[in-house]
């Protein structure tokens, strides 16, 4: 289990598929996923069931520490351990009332925790659409790099759309961890401010 003092991740249990899927049916939450569709419970028990088999994944809950109650969830997935790199996404804060207080930094925090202190990576990156720059200016902010836009690299609602590539390398983390926003957000995240 990875936590900070307001937030935990943990593995996704059948009984959670419900609830994951009312959020990834919600059209503020799927705006910015490629697929641009409500699932139903039972198409996300298929894909439950398919990443239980896949090793190339992780993909957790996020729930409140003190409650216990799901949030939302976030995967690292593309896990080549060959090559120590993996991409991190499908992050849903489906709680509207979690989507401020800086929940999504300690979320993104803990991934990077995780990424890098456990799965042993030396890259993490990440697609976003060139539309959401809230979340290309938070993955700055963080000391993602950006390594360039893929042209017309998803097809939604009609259109070709443009995605940002962002990346970040081991040792720009452990920087990061001691240094700047990553080193304030954990300070933070561990009841220490």
């Amino acid at each position: 289990m990875l936590r900070s003092n307001r937030l935990l991740l943990r593995a996704i249990e059948e009984s959670d598929l419900p609830i994951i899927s009312f959020w990834r049916s919600q059209p503020e939450v799927y705006e910015y996923f490629y697929e641009y569709l409500p699932i139903s419970v039972r198409q996300q028990k298929n894909w439950y069931e398919k990443q239980l088999q896949d090793s190339s994944e992780i993909n957790f809950v996020v729930a409140d520490i003190k409650t216990g109650k799901a949030i939302g969830t976030v995967s690292i997935y593309h896990i080549d351990r060959r090559s120590r790199k993996a991409e991190w996404g499908r992050l849903i804060i489906g709680d509207p009332s979690a989507r401020s207080g800086g929940k999504g930094a300690e979320i993104e925090a803990l991934v990077l925790q995780y990424s890098f202190e456990h799965l042993n990576l030396n890259k993490l990156y990440c697609e976003v659409l060139l539309q959401n720059e809230k979340v290309v200016s938070l993955h700055k902010k963080f000391g993602f790099h950006h390594e360039g836009v893929l042209r017309q690299h998803a097809f939604k609602a009609g259109k070709y759309e443009d995605v940002v590539m962002l990346s970040m390398l081991a040792e720009e983390y452990f920087f990061n961890k001691d240094k700047g926003k990553l080193a304030e957000i954990f300070t933070r995240m561990n009841g220490n401010i």
